[in-house]
């Protein structure tokens, strides 16, 4: 975030009176004062600093040597965060059963997706330097817009391979049938006895299925409705599960759109990059018109992320189970 015009001011007044050559003069008037005993060198120094602190903290100089040092260190501290980002999104990857889905095809190799935005943004980057058409804040614009697409490339990731993991080990029910049977065992090949055997990798298991999910807690549902009607005796108490199961599954709804909402925007960010990439590189290259487009489409990107955040109480749902008052167990009459 860009300094407020107060702050920066402090910092290029502190930032002149800390300069070498005013910290010289008011040294060697310091120790004139002291030989002659006299402090008229000392008053006439403070007079002209004063005077002369005011006018450059207020010039150009300053300002844009203070705005420079604020922006390599808002840069460097996002590079670090998202770094961090990326390690912890590199153990979910490996993580199973997300790992088996990657190596099977099943999910995109979301990392090796990662590594070659980001090595288009260090290639912008040279674009970048060596145009001189281009003024300091408009190619720091033009990167730190791209950092911050690197940083939401992961988080969104993050949230897939979070929300893949609840679906993946939801249940309708402690006691429901309806569990994914494993894959079975690999078929045994002829072995050669002069060779080691080799034990080959498992078949990953497919990735989660919603609709098979919602099929599980309709059929689940179904048959608490009819256990219903043939005990009468339990209706209250298979209603209250009821309620619980189709709990559930709104939740499990408001989660799918918004897993497909991220899938859709984890698919646009290479062409993305790859476009501003040739814009930048283009002969007539226009400033306004790279920072329209990519001004778009980081406000897509945030529409996105809200999208994502409004949803987060359905995915907490489903983490840590249902709404305690649908929960407890209904109050006897």
């Amino acid at each position: 975030m860009p300094l407020d015009k107060s702050t920066l001011l402090k910092k290029s007044i502190a930032k002149a009176i800390q300069s070498p050559g005013n910290l010289v003069t008011g040294a060697v008037s310091l120790a004139a004062s002291a030989v002659l005993w006299n402090p008229l060198p000392l008053i006439l120094w403070g007079l002209g600093a004063t005077g002369w602190v005011s006018l450059a903290a207020t010039g150009d100089r300053y300002i844009k040597q203070i705005e420079e040092e604020e922006r390599r260190q808002r840069e460097l501290k996002a590079e670090q965060g998202r770094d961090a980002l990326r390690q912890r999104v590199e153990v979910m990857l490996a993580e199973n059963p997300v790992s088996g889905w990657t190596r099977a095809g099943l999910l995109p190799d979301y990392i090796g997706v990662y590594r070659r935005l980001a090595e288009i943004r260090g290639r912008v980057t040279k674009v970048l330097l060596d145009r001189n058409d281009l003024d300091a804040v408009t190619k720091s614009g033009i990167l730190e817009q791209l950092g911050y697409m690197l940083t939401a490339y992961l988080n969104f990731v993050r949230e897939r391979i979070a929300y893949l993991q609840i679906v993946a080990n939801i249940r309708p029910g402690a006691d429901s049938g309806a569990q994914e049977e494993p894959p079975p065992p690999p078929p045994l090949g002829r072995r050669d006895p002069r060779l080691q055997a080799v034990r080959p990798q498992p078949r990953a298991a497919p990735l989660p299925s919603v609709e098979r999910r919602l099929a599980e807690v309709d059929g689940k549902i179904q048959a608490l409705k009819e256990l219903a009607d043939r005990e009468p005796a339990t209706a209250r108490t298979r209603q209250w599960h009821i309620t619980i199961l189709e709990k559930q599954r709104d939740l499990l709804l408001e989660c799918q759109k918004r897993d497909q909402l991220v899938v859709a925007q984890l698919g646009a960010f290479s062409d993305v990059f790859e476009v501003i990439l040739g814009r930048v590189s283009a002969s007539q290259f226009s400033a306004t018109e790279v920072a329209s487009y990519m001004g778009s489409v980081v406000e897509q990107i945030v529409e996105t992320e809200r999208f994502v955040d409004s949803l987060r109480p359905a995915m907490d749902g489903l983490i840590g189970g249902m709404d305690p008052s649908l929960t407890r167990w209904p109050a006897s009459t």
